[in-house]
């Protein structure tokens, strides 16, 4: 049972990161953005992003695979990397959010520049497009060895 309250908790969350990576684009096509509100999804964003670690951790741990079923599964090592280039592109949208937040409390009325709106959006489309790539290695994974 506690395999799969593990294996619900990890797709429920993983599902959270890509309807919140959905709603930075959308909020970042709009043609006024709250950024405070950005900030914010973002924030949530990371938080759902460690929570994901975490309960994958758990499921490698404790769940009824356990950690023989990873250690040797070159999916599952493609799929942390892809996490992980995921977790450092995000970076970079992050601090851009955090500086317009700030600029919004000293302005009310600041908005980013559209350059700067097309360059947060760019590295939030590729985040979303490893996303998708993370997706198929978990499917990749979860049929190691392949037959």
């Amino acid at each position: 049972m506690l395999d799969l309250g593990l294996a619900v908790a990890h797709h429920v969350l993983v599902f959270g990161l890509t309807i919140m990576l959905a709603m930075e684009l959308a909020m970042l096509r709009g043609e006024k953005i709250d950024v405070a509100r950005l900030a914010r999804l973002d924030a949530g964003y990371g938080l759902t992003a460690a929570l994901v670690v975490a309960v994958g951790a758990a499921r490698v741990i404790w769940g009824a695979k356990g950690w023989v079923a990873y250690q040797d599964n070159p999916a599952f090592w493609a799929k942390m990397a892809a996490f992980g280039v995921i977790g450092l592109i995000s970076i970079l949208p992050t601090l851009t959010f955090l500086r317009w937040s700030r600029a919004a409390r000293a302005d009310p009325d600041f908005q980013p520049l559209p350059r700067e709106r097309m360059g947060a959006t760019l590295w939030v489309r590729i985040e979303v497009g490893l996303l998708i790539l993370l997706a198929v290695l978990a499917a990749t994974m979860a049929r190691w060895p392949l037959s």
